[in-house]
């Protein structure tokens, strides 16, 4: 009975892990062309400020859900390093 639970557990992680990988690759491909429109509009493509914003932002979030703010602040920050590599290459 248990490796069914932790089958069927772990099923839902992995149809989770689609969704979030899915969203994760809009999100990116957003940002790509927010970076196309910042180099055109002649605009640094990092506001250290706008990076404070979003990691507010997911901590806010954060606080109706069961994920710390430490948490919170992991996952924005790393999707920000992410993107901001990303963003960087339209301007090199």
């Amino acid at each position: 009975m248990a490796d069914n639970d932790t089958d069927m557990l772990r099923q839902q992680i992995e149809t989770i892990d689609e969704q979030i990988i899915d969203l994760i690759a809009t999100r990116l491909e957003i940002a790509d062309e927010l970076a196309k429109a910042k180099k055109k509009s002649s605009q640094s493509y990092w506001d250290e400020n706008k990076e404070h914003d979003v990691v507010k932002r997911y901590q806010k979030l954060c606080e109706e859900v069961s994920i710390t703010p430490d948490e919170a602040c992991q996952i924005a920050e790393t999707l920000l390093k992410i993107s901001k590599e990303r963003q960087k290459h339209y301007f090199e």
